[in-house]
């Protein structure tokens, strides 16, 4: 499993694209498989972000997987890093964790009023 960093800034739009590939090199295929993703602060859950196939924070096409975060997830949270992990659910229940991580988020000094 792969370990991940990810750094952005708060209150940005963010997107991330991970691409998975069999061990030979062929993609791997997606299709009709949820995607969930929480990002869970260090030392915190009540900021927590979770990002789903089922609300649009997952975009999946065909092996690629696309984290794409709202810059209101992030314009008011406090934290500074936070862990993540992205799990698959295939169309008949089985679960597999892809890859985990960091997110690393410099707070930005303009600030919309």
């Amino acid at each position: 499993m792969q370990d991940i960093i990810f750094n952005w800034i708060r209150g940005d739009d963010e997107a991330e694209t991970l691409v998975f590939t069999e061990e030979n090199g062929e993609p791997l295929d997606f299709t009709g498989s949820r995607f969930d993703c929480d990002i869970v602060p260090f030392g915190s859950t009540s900021e927590k972000i979770h990002l789903s196939t089922d609300n649009q924070g997952i975009l999946i096409s065909g092996n690629e997987v696309s984290l794409i975060i709202a810059h209101e997830q992030t314009e008011n949270v406090t934290w500074k890093e936070a862990r993540f992990d992205l799990q698959q659910t295939t169309p008949d229940g089985k679960i597999k964790t892809w890859c985990n991580g960091k997110v690393r988020l410099q707070h930005d000094i303009t600030r919309r009023v």
